[in-house]
């Protein structure tokens, strides 16, 4: 190859490599001495083709050797052009940075040559030392059905499991079970007062009606009591307060009423007159305490229902677990009453607010030690409640337990929860430093996500709004039904049906997980199931078509004597080279980073430049032969790294569209 030693697994990194060694010799020459490494971090690429393909921008080095950075690239270039080398075609001086031109031929023969080595493998990097990786998402509390927003965690906790896993990290998957505390005692005190009815539906859903419905006459009593108390001491502005929460509560019982008379009318009759909070209290004490075994038996059965209504709406999707950890398992187990022991011999264990809590000022103390945890700066944490005051234990120690079972036999443990949660996640993180958990404390991932927004859509689980999961995923297969029939009349229903299916879940989970977590998302259709821009339905669309050529050429790519110049003769044939090129670094780092979004923004561009190539650089008609055989390889190239992209975010690669 040209007299380069070239590491075909990642060849972009091997270019980011070379030109770092080259631009580090000539700045040694210059007396300005850099790691390699160091120049590697600088590297960028230009924001226009026409600039060049990698840019080195000299501003920091300038700065420390205090000279103008345009004086800097110049000097610079000077002696970059002293040594011709085979991969660069030229280094320009451009205000400050130096941009490099590669040798087209060069990069196309590595592409080739990486194809031809690994074929369907192109772009599996494995780490050298591999990590097991506890990642737990979803895990919503089992009151009602997954909605939207859980439909963002659980897609970005499986594409996070299937990119570490690509990367040769060992994934465990764990949802974990809240079936402890207010929200499930709300829903079993309801199934309760109706006699425990035989389900109507799919569980998570009738059981996500028990729980608003009840959830609404609990807040409508309680704000009909606080209203007498505040006409009675004549306090006006409260009154007006909660005579509109009221007129908003009333609006939600009636919306609920609307789905099950009957259960609502029940409901209301059951509960009336009964101190509710006292009864909650009482539910969640003997639950916790298991004394009373025949509710813990209505616990776990109405648990476990709708648990089973979550499994059937996450198969359809593609997501799976190896384990469901149950909140109570870690309640019943001896661990709460060792954390709360431990913390006593540490002198941790402090009153605070009337509680038993784990102290955790002092540790906030370092700058260094809050670097460390991810601590933002000036923020106080305060300390973690243990106990109720009767006694029951609160979820954030739970969580503290809950980390340390998972850290039994994990490296790291990466928890896909909401940015709401944010004190909670860094109190557990604190609460396990402070316990001796160092190793833990380091290694724990608040994987934050925002929420995710829906035209003319305010969702709130308590009040039974919410638009569920399952009528998104049919509400997909719907609308890609239709745009598949439109597309192709002639279809049979049945295979309409097939790849309907396949494009409406690819549609869900790619918007899903197309914007960075830390950002909210809006779930659009018109954006989401669309075959003209970058959505699953386009990625799947060109997947197709470059699988299409593949197949009417009927032959395996053949890798001997290919035309490398002819790379040179068309846009859209560079681009390929380069995107491809980039394809193994672009993954990995991905992994690496956390940042699967990455992957959506590279999938989109090297579609958009493969159906460019493809409608105006027709490949099995080329006459020349060594030219049709170079455009076959970039056509497998995008086969190959699309097929790949799709199964690392748990979409299906459709055979046509």
């Amino acid at each position: 190859m040209m007299g380069l030693d070239v590491e075909l697994q990642d060849p972009y990194v091997h270019v980011l490599e070379r030109l770092g060694k080259l631009a580090s010799q000539a700045l040694s020459e210059l007396d300005i001495h850099l790691e390699e490494s160091e120049v590697i971090q600088l590297l960028e690429e230009p924001p226009k083709e026409v600039m060049g393909d990698i840019a080195l921008p000299v501003f920091q080095i300038a700065k420390k050797v205090k000279t103008s950075p345009a004086e800097l690239a110049r000097a610079l270039v000077e002696k970059l052009g002293e040594t011709p080398d085979p991969i660069v075609e030229k280094a320009v001086n451009v205000g400050g940075y130096v941009n490099f031109y590669l040798k087209t031929r060069v990069l196309a023969e590595m592409l080739s040559e990486a194809l031809k080595k690994y074929g369907e493998d192109y772009g599996r990097i494995k780490v050298e030392k591999p990590l097991k990786i506890v990642v737990e998402h979803t895990s919503a509390n089992p009151v009602h059905p997954l909605h939207i927003g859980h439909a963002r965690n659980s897609i970005i906790g499986d594409t996070l499991s299937r990119l570490l896993t690509w990367r040769g990290h060992r994934v465990e998957r764990r949802f974990y079970v809240n079936d402890m505390g207010r929200q499930v005692a709300i829903l079993i005190y309801g199934y309760r007062a109706l006699g425990c009815p035989k389900v109507r539906d799919k569980p998570d859903h009738f059981m996500g009606i028990i729980y608003a419905m009840t959830n609404t006459i609990i807040e409508i009593d309680r704000l009909k009591t606080e209203i007498n108390d505040a006409k009675k001491s004549n306090d006006d502005k409260r009154l007006k307060r909660l005579l509109k929460e009221l007129d908003e509560w009333v609006s939600v019982a009636d919306e609920l009423r609307r789905k099950g008379p009957e259960l609502f009318d029940t409901l209301v009759e059951k509960l009336r007159g009964r101190d509710h909070e006292k009864e909650l209290s009482l539910l969640m004490k003997a639950y916790e305490e298991r004394s009373d075994k025949q509710l813990v038996e209505v616990f776990r059965k109405v648990s476990e229902m709708v648990i089973e209504g979550f499994k059937e709406t996450l198969r359809k999707v593609h997501v799976e677990f190896d384990y469901w950890d149950w909140e109570s398992n870690i309640v019943w187990s001896s661990i709460l009453d060792e954390i709360v022991e431990k913390a006593r011999k540490l002198g941790k264990l402090v009153t605070y607010k009337g509680a038993y809590a784990i102290d955790l000022t002092s540790i906030q103390r370092s700058e260094d030690l809050r670097r460390k945890l991810g601590l933002p700066q000036f923020f106080k944490i305060p300390p973690l409640i243990v106990k109720r005051s009767d006694g029951t234990t609160l979820y954030p120690i739970r969580d503290v337990a809950y980390s340390i079972v998972k850290f039994r036999n994990a490296d790291k443990v990466i928890n896909v929860i909401m940015a709401e949660q944010k004190l909670e996640q860094l109190q557990v993180k604190l609460a396990l430093y402070a316990l001796g958990y160092i190793k833990e404390a380091l290694n724990l991932i608040h994987y934050s996500y925002e929420i995710v927004k829906l035209p003319g859509v305010k969702m709130s689980g308590r009040r039974g709004r919410y638009v569920s999961f399952d009528s998104v995923i049919d509400d997909a297969i719907v609308r890609a039904f239709y745009e598949v029939k439109k597309r192709n009349p002639n279809m049979s229903e049945e295979e309409a049906s097939k790849i309907a299916k396949m494009v409406g879940i690819g549609a869900i989970r790619y918007a899903l997980i197309s914007v960075s977590a830390e950002k909210p998302l809006l779930f659009d259709w018109n954006t989401v199931l669309s075959f003209e821009q970058n959505s699953g339905p386009y990625i799947q669309y060109t997947y197709a078509r470059a699988r299409n050529i593949l197949k009417k050429y009927g032959k395996p790519v053949d890798y001997t004597n290919l035309d490398y110049d002819s790379v040179e003769e068309k846009a859209e044939r560079r681009k390929l080279v380069k995107h491809l090129l980039k394809y193994p670094h672009v993954i990995s780092k991905a992994a690496d980073t956390l940042a699967p979004e990455t992957i959506v923004d590279y999938a989109g561009k090297l579609s958009e430049t493969f159906n460019k190539f493809y409608d105006t650089d027709p490949v099995l008609t080329e006459k020349c032969e060594s030219k049709k055989k170079m455009k076959l390889v970039l056509v497998k190239g995008t086969q190959v790294a699309l097929k790949n992209i799709l199964s690392m975010l748990g979409i299906e690669a459709p055979e046509k569209m």
